[in-house]
């Protein structure tokens, strides 16, 4: 997903923090909504401390409109070339004679994917546990219940 639209990063409502402009009855406001606990005497840098101290989780209305269509959004750090090369393809639009080189870095990053996944292929029946490998590495079910409860 390109980082540049704004819409791609909209907080959806309910996990909007409030914000430093606000008057300090619209904090309070908002931290009643949020069911937090605060004096009546605070002052409005008190107030914003709690609000700091209890933010929701980042949710965004793309990400939840994703998920209704079981789609997975992938966010990628901004100007990762080799992920999303629309970064070079932009640069070699500029000046045609840097197509080539342009073409011949997709190629070889292609390449370098296409032998990653045979390499992968070639050792993934060596990671699969198959039930005859059972050995004292192996977890029980009662110590994955264990660990699962962390997550």
């Amino acid at each position: 997903m390109d980082n540049n639209p704004k819409w791609h990063y909209k907080l959806a409502p309910e996990s909007e923090p409030s914000k430093r402009a606000w008057k300090k009855q619209l904090i309070a406001d908002w931290l009643t909504a949020q069911k937090i606990k605060y004096k009546p005497y605070m002052t409005k840098v008190e107030l914003m401390q709690l609000v700091f101290t209890h933010l929701p989780p980042k949710e965004f209305i793309v990400d939840k409109v994703a998920t209704k269509y079981n789609i997975e959004i992938v966010r990628i750090p901004v100007k990762h070339c080799v992920s999303n090369p629309i970064e070079l393809g932009w640069a070699a639009v500029c000046s045609p004679e840097h197509a080539s080189a342009y073409f011949a870095h997709i190629y070889k990053q292609e390449e370098i994917f296409k032998i990653a996944d045979k390499n992968v292929e070639a050792i993934e029946n060596d990671l699969i546990d198959s039930e005859d490998d059972v050995g004292d590495d192996t977890l029980n079910d009662d110590e994955v219940d264990d660990l699962t409860a962390f997550f």
